[in-house]
């Protein structure tokens, strides 16, 4: 598991970071009209935002770590 393992490595974790932030784009930008059906006022709506949005990267985050754990055990392993 030389330079190839690597390559996928990498190519995974963008791929990862990528797919987050087209849902946050295309999901969660738009949730005024989604959820509230246009009504709600803005703080709301951008409290919901900003909710989705920390759990979301969160969950990247762990994700991410969870993978470079994974990919340091077998070039060590």
């Amino acid at each position: 598991m030389g330079f190839g393992g690597l390559a996928i490595f990498v190519v995974v974790m963008w791929t990862m970071i990528l797919a987050v932030a087209a849902f946050l784009v295309i999901f969660i930008a738009p949730i005024d009209m989604i959820m509230f059906d246009g009504q709600a006022r803005r703080l709301t709506v951008s409290v919901v935002q900003a909710a989705i949005a920390i759990i979301v990267v969160v969950v990247l985050v762990f994700g991410l770590s969870r993978m470079k754990r994974i990919y340091m055990q077998k070039k060590l392993g």
